[in-house]
């Protein structure tokens, strides 16, 4: 096949960046990949990580990217799939498919819950795509309550590398939890909750790995809540778990919403344990008990709870790396090329039965 990657606006940093690299660099040795990014990343390192095959366009430039973009469909065979990362994409594919009679594919692929933004209209964009990789049981629901046919959804959640290798414990036997994503305060990643349960914890310390706007009001609030002095903010880091050199009691997580966080996968293929609030679809990681504990999102004492339970009873860390074997990668491509397979095979049946 002929595959596409149209991807939204990255920042070169996050974990949409992470699996793209990984499925990139498994579909071109079988494929015939394109990577197309609607805008030029502030940072580029990840761009080096992809095998020398993958075609990389970036499309600079707000008056040129439709052009560009259009392009593309109008060039387009009819051996080709659109995986597109992007609603507008979508749409716009599908208009131009119309009009000009084309025959190309398109399937979405969403890293973000569809319900928890307000950056386009979902119902009118998302479905109008041939299939759907639904990263996570909350965004094949969403899709579902769309009116998407469930044949045309595949759940595939995303990949991750399992770890053989393990961190050195600490010699302190302190409670030592991380975080490592965006800096907001008081949005989707809620650092405010987190920051609060660490005041109402004894000695546990934060290490607090991100960039973000909310930065400076973060640490006015823990100055505020004097526990200042137990969180060590990293800023960026290029290569996390080369910088985490002990052994984190857990990761912390209180996210109002995710779309399948990255770095929970992460976390539990390391070994590491997650205490996260129940944002939709967190079910789809984590198994209570065995690879960390959830709370009710804006309960405090039970996070506090949680935090304390993880310090005095660890778990076993064989067990925390096994809780994830859909998401390793053999059984995540046998699943996303079977997947291409069936939405290519689908829309063939679909279009013989109207013919």
């Amino acid at each position: 096949m002929n595959l596409k990657f149209l991807c939204m606006e990255l920042s070169g940093t996050g974990g949409t960046e992470t699996v793209l690299v990984k499925v990139l660099n498994q579909l071109c040795k079988y494929h015939k990949v394109e990577l197309i990014l609607t805008n030029d990343p502030p940072q580029k390192n990840f761009l080096t990580r992809f095998d020398p095959k993958i075609d990389i366009s970036i499309c600079a430039g707000k008056i040129n990217k439709p052009l560009v973009i259009a392009r593309k469909f109008l060039l387009a065979s009819a051996d080709t799939c659109f995986i597109s990362l992007s609603p507008k994409m979508i749409r716009l594919g599908a208009k131009i498919r119309k009009i000009f009679h084309r025959k190309y594919k398109i399937i979405s692929w969403i890293h973000f819950s569809l319900e928890d933004q307000d950056m386009f209209d979902a119902r009118a964009t998302v479905p109008l795509a041939d299939g759907h990789l639904a990263i996570s049981s909350t965004i094949k629901a969403q899709l579902l309550s769309y009116g998407v046919p469930n044949e045309k959804i595949s759940l595939i959640f995303n990949p991750i590398d399992p770890v053989t290798t393990s961190i050195p414990i600490s010699d302190s036997h302190l409670p030592k939890f991380f975080y490592a994503g965006r800096i907001i305060f008081e949005g989707q990643k809620n650092l405010k909750e987190m920051i609060y349960a660490l005041s109402k914890t004894d000695n546990a310390t934060l290490d607090i790995f991100g960039t973000g706007d909310d930065i400076t009001r973060c640490q006015e609030y823990a100055r505020k809540l004097d526990v200042s002095q137990r969180i060590v903010w990293h800023g960026y880091t290029p290569d996390l778990w080369h910088e985490i050199k002990e052994k984190p009691t857990a990761l912390l997580m209180m996210s109002t919403y995710e779309g399948l966080p990255m770095i929970m996968l992460e976390a539990i293929a390391h070994g590491i344990p997650v205490i996260c609030s129940n944002f939709n679809g967190y079910q789809d990681i984590l198994r209570s008990g065995i690879n960390g504990f959830s709370y009710p999102l804006h309960d405090i004492s039970k996070l506090v709870e949680q935090m304390k339970r993880l310090e005095h009873t660890p778990l076993v860390e064989q067990n925390i790396k096994q809780s994830i074997q859909a998401f390793y990668p053999q059984k995540y491509f046998e699943n996303f090329e079977a997947a291409l397979n069936k939405f290519v095979d689908l829309n063939c049946q679909i279009k013989l039965e109207k013919n």
